[in-house]
């Protein structure tokens, strides 16, 4: 990893190609995110925008010649997503705001599905539905009422959902390739730091329920604006564990009930998180308050 960090740092040159190959192998676009993300942080948006450009007409080249323009648009808008929140990262030092900016770009991303792309997200709800289809017709009679057929609304909140998820991961790893070159031990002094502040939670929290205001086709808008408590519980975990000395054995016990058992796990951290936002757990711990 810090060999890759550091040939994308050489250059302009250097950071399009990582950029490029990480589109062009399947499974890897993760690394074009984080390489955009990194030269976002360390050289500022300017230099992050033509990273990102060429990523983006990598992008619609491959998609388009697949026929997926839909797949092109969504990968556009999380690379130049990334190049928004890591500047608000550098800009603020705040990684609230960043995960902030982060969700409002998977509400923008979700929006722009279900109008500009809307025969794409149709199109995906016709596929995934004709799956489920499949999957009730295997089911007992009784248990097929709880398989709804999904709706190009639902489709369009869920891939606004799955980006804010792969900008806020490639700024992670964007950061800690940062640390690790120019500043050693500061991504976790960071990252344990990051607590969401009240008047921010909740106005996170604020616009989370609103989502669900339109109807309940609408309901997998709401998780996007849940993404920066994920992200803190995480952080508060870890925090705790670096003040109280924990070894890693009970953070990795942490990630795999997270694996096994998801949805409980998440909502444990995202409540942790929102309690945190007036509590401060750590500031109390470290101050020897209960």
């Amino acid at each position: 990893m810090r060999a890759l960090a550091e040939f994308v740092m050489r250059g302009r040159i250097q950071a399009i190609l990582v950029t490029v190959v990480g589109i062009l192998l399947p499974f890897f676009a993760w690394i074009s995110v984080a390489a955009v993300g990194l030269v976002t942080l360390r050289r500022g948006g300017a230099d992050g925008g033509w990273v990102a450009g060429w990523g983006v007409l990598t992008a619609i080249g491959i998609f388009m010649l697949l026929g997926d323009a839909g797949a092109a648009a969504t990968l556009a808008v999380v690379l130049a997503g990334t190049v928004v929140a890591a500047q608000v990262l550098r800009w603020s030092v705040s990684w609230p705001y960043a995960l902030t900016a982060a969700a409002v770009v998977g509400l923008i991303t979700a929006s722009l599905l279900l109008t500009v792309g809307s025969d794409y997200v149709a199109r995906l709800a016709e596929f995934f539905n004709q799956m489920l289809e499949e999957l009730r017709r295997q089911m007992p009679q009784e248990r097929r009422a709880a398989l709804v057929p999904l709706t190009p609304a639902w489709v369009s909140g869920q891939l606004g959902f799955f980006s804010a998820c792969a900008i806020v991961a490639g700024l992670l790893l964007a950061r800690w390739w940062q640390a690790m070159l120019y500043n050693p031990g500061g991504f976790r002094e960071e990252f344990h730091r990051l607590r969401l502040p009240l008047p921010l939670a909740l106005t996170l929290v604020a616009a989370s329920a609103l989502m669900l205001l339109p109807g309940p086709e609408y309901r997998n808008w709401s998780p996007i604006f849940t993404v920066p408590f994920v992200v803190a519980g995480f952080a508060l975990v870890h925090g705790v564990a670096g003040i109280k000395g924990w070894g890693r054995g009970r953070l990795v016990l942490l990630y795999v009930a997270w694996l096994l058992l998801g949805g409980v796990v998440t909502v444990a951290l995202m409540l942790l998180a929102l309690l945190d936002s007036g509590w401060d757990f750590r500031g109390r711990l470290r101050a020897g308050r209960p």
